[in-house]
């Protein structure tokens, strides 16, 4: 006899793919709940996001370094010892790489993809 509505019976006995899917908030939880019970991870659809479409080279990796700093383009190539123009050239091939448009998204998007340390950390 069910007690709660379709599908839901007392002692296990329904099927958890058998319950109704209401428009409610609990709705995505539910869902959620319902993929871990048939081996999907709602964690892993989060993770899911696509990787750069090719690595950084190393030229860029030292670059995009430089990227949460304050400094401005001409003084990262001065660090680096390189022309105004490769850093240019390897800026524009990073937010290409990383399908970002601007500075802070980039410096964003290498934190999520690990290609730099979260902000707030030190070595």
């Amino acid at each position: 006899m069910p007690l709660h509505g379709p599908g839901l019976r007392c002692r296990g006995s329904a099927v958890p793919g058998a319950l109704p899917r209401h428009q409610t908030a609990h709705a995505a939880l539910l869902a959620d709940i319902l993929d871990v019970l048939h081996g999907a991870s709602p964690a892993a659809k989060e993770q899911s996001s696509p990787p750069p479409a090719e690595e950084l080279s190393p030229g860029e990796l030292r670059v995009l370094r430089y990227l949460p700093t304050n400094l401005s383009r001409p003084e990262i190539a001065g660090e680096l010892s390189v022309s105004p123009n490769t850093v240019n050239a390897h800026i524009r091939s990073i937010y290409a790489k990383l399908r970002v448009r601007d500075r802070s998204s980039a410096v964003q998007r290498a934190r999520e993809l690990r290609l730099l340390a979260a902000a707030g950390r030190t070595r």
